[in-house]
């Protein structure tokens, strides 16, 4: 049967290996958490700005070989993601018609040519619509039909539109130069054959308050405090009860029962 000490120093280790468990637990609670790698610094800054909006602490910091990560406290991981998906963010990565024409190998055929010039046309107007204030996604939508150069009449160009924006911009007022920009991009298009389609996004959730971001960010630390505690008053407890004695108190005990 094991002595009241022995006892009293198992009922320790027990103490201490349940407040090291939730210390461990509150602390990765609070780490940082990854939200997107592989980023350009314009990216990272773009949507590092966006989460402080929302009010999200956020940062960005260099991954060799992998480019700007952005990363958020652990519990506001959720909240920056919905923030980020309100915003059109990451941007999705355009290409441009230099980028395309760009002769790799094989000599391109001229149907190649063509898909590749409407690709790249596509590409580099929502490149720009991107860059107009409020817009969030852009798609554009080309068809450049083949002309029989023997035809007596010649099949028009035309265009689709799609554009979504942030609540509370107007974009409406715009749709004139939008649609005008479009046609004067492409070849043998006309303003009256660019259909154009705007969409409000839904109004962002309100950000977290400024209470409440400040407690969830102390609350880990909170925790550890608690568990601290928790281990401090099961240590009295121990000792109040003479469950456990120091080696030296246990060394006089001795000595005063053998004189």
């Amino acid at each position: 049967m094991p002595s009241t000490s022995e006892a009293g120093m198992q009922i320790m280790r027990k103490l201490l290996r349940t407040g090291a468990v939730l210390a461990c637990a509150l602390l990765l609670a609070g780490c940082q958490q990854e939200l997107y790698m592989d980023l350009s610094e314009s990216s990272a800054n773009e949507m590092v700005a966006a989460l402080a909006s929302s009010g999200i602490d956020a940062s960005k910091s260099e991954v060799p070989d992998h480019g700007w990560q952005v990363t958020v406290e652990g519990h506001d991981v959720a909240a920056a993601l919905n923030a980020l998906h309100a915003d059109g963010l990451p941007r999705p990565s355009l290409e441009n018609l230099g980028d395309l024409f760009r002769k790799q190998g094989l000599v391109s055929t001229p149907a190649e040519e063509r898909v590749r010039y409407i690709y790249g046309a596509e590409q580099e107007l929502e490149n720009t619509l991107l860059d107009v204030n409020g817009v969030i996604v852009a798609h554009v939508h080309v068809v450049i039909p083949e002309n029989d150069p023997l035809a007596d009449k010649i099949k028009p160009s035309s265009a689709s539109v799609y554009i979504k924006y942030r609540s509370g911009v107007d974009l409406k007022m715009m749709a004139p130069m939008v649609k005008d920009m479009v046609a004067h991009s492409i070849e043998g298009l006309s303003y009256d054959n660019v259909s154009l389609f705007l969409q409000s996004a839904p109004p962002r959730a309100a950000g977290p308050r400024d209470d409440w971001a400040i407690g969830s960010r102390i609350l880990p630390w909170l925790g550890l405090a608690l568990a601290l505690l928790t281990l401090l008053v099961g240590a009295v407890f121990v000792l109040r009860r003479g469950l456990f004695k120091l080696p030296g108190v246990v060394a006089g005990d001795a000595q005063r029962h053998a004189n």
